[in-house]
């Protein structure tokens, strides 16, 4: 256990100013629990002066992920640095749920299943699928931002992933998008799972974001309504999406698409989808978070 005195105290009435109380008291816990976690053998000193670091980091704004330099998920443990978006509790509260559809009798426990991650960041989405799924996954995440590629590589192999995850660099309104995918996919029949956890602010929202996430994570995993087309609902990459498996053999007949959403956004991204795949889709679901809040909407085609 760290010593307790007076750069711990310090750490906490500085925190406090910041957060508040209780939020203060938890995260100087986790800051002191990631510190003692990652060296064991410490000495008070090297201890003090890294909390202090901590501790000025998160006074300025910076987010917990980054300061710490990982985030929970699952059973997993991500890392994280700027600008790459942060995964979130109820991103992981749907793909764990996601998971537990993988593994129920419609796939079966040992049929192989194949899933495209689009906008894949941290790739914290396939891994946790890969990880927590009773079927045999093959996945390959993809992202535009070069940042996201290199830490969603160290991730996975970080993870003991790397036999079954690809990462790729590639821009979803790209023309050659589709044959780009399709080309390192295990069949040129389409994948079995489509997920995605697209940008979804809309720019008005997006200026009125704390600087804590404006000023660290990457706008391109936030910004939905695409650059230049004229759009203000921050749906620019669902319609994108719904069009491409619309006219491309993305994904196969009984197949999932699962995207995550912003709140208040949930008719609009069904209404989306069912003008796009209408005809193949046999249930359309849209799911809440452990909030309650809508959060996903997953089709069964």
């Amino acid at each position: 256990m760290p010593r307790i005195g007076k750069p711990t105290d310090l750490s906490n009435r500085i925190l406090r100013l910041s957060l508040g109380s209780e939020a203060a008291s938890r995260e100087l816990r986790w800051m002191k629990e990631a510190i003692h976690g990652a060296r064991p053998k410490i000495s008070p000193p090297e201890f003090d002066a890294t909390l202090k670091s901590y501790v000025a980091q998160r006074a300025v704004g910076t987010p917990l992920a980054y300061v710490l330099g990982n985030q929970p998920f699952g059973p997993l443990s991500i890392k994280c640095r700027p600008p790459t978006l942060i995964p979130r509790p109820e991103t992981e509260d749907w793909v764990t749920r996601l998971s537990q559809v993988i593994s129920s009798a419609k796939f079966g426990p040992k049929r192989p299943i194949s899933v495209l991650d689009i906008c894949t960041g941290t790739g914290c989405i396939p891994m946790l699928l890969s990880r927590t799924s009773r079927s045999p996954i093959t996945a390959i995440g993809v992202d535009i931002s070069e940042a996201a590629v290199d830490l969603a590589k160290e991730n996975v192999a970080d993870a003991g992933l790397s036999d079954r995850i690809q990462i790729i660099e590639g821009d979803l309104f790209d023309d050659a998008f589709a044959q780009t995918v399709l080309s390192r996919a295990t069949s040129h029949e389409g994948f079995d799972m489509i997920t995605s956890n697209p940008p979804y602010i809309p720019q008005d929202e997006y200026d009125k974001l704390p600087p804590s996430v404006k000023h660290y994570e990457d706008s391109r995993a936030l910004l939905g309504d695409r650059e230049g087309s004229g759009e203000a609902d921050g749906l620019s990459f669902y319609r994108r999406i719904a069009d491409l498996i619309s006219k491309e053999e993305l994904i196969r007949d009984g197949g999932v698409l699962a995207v995550e959403h912003g709140i208040g956004q949930s008719a609009a991204v069904q209404t989306i989808i069912l003008n796009a795949l209408g005809r193949r889709i046999r249930r359309l679901e849209p799911w809440k978070d452990q909030w309650e809040k809508e959060r996903a909407v997953v089709a069964f085609l």
